[in-house]
């Protein structure tokens, strides 16, 4: 697993694949892969 950020709002989200769209600010291609 890891975690996404969304560049533009910051919602992270915790998933094996990287989310197509923001569930919260509703734009796409916006999440970058979270170092732990």
């Amino acid at each position: 697993m890891a975690v996404f950020v969304c560049e533009k709002c910051g919602y992270e989200k915790e998933t094996r694949c990287k989310p197509r769209k923001c569930p919260q600010c509703g734009e796409s291609n916006t999440f970058k892969k979270k170092e732990a």
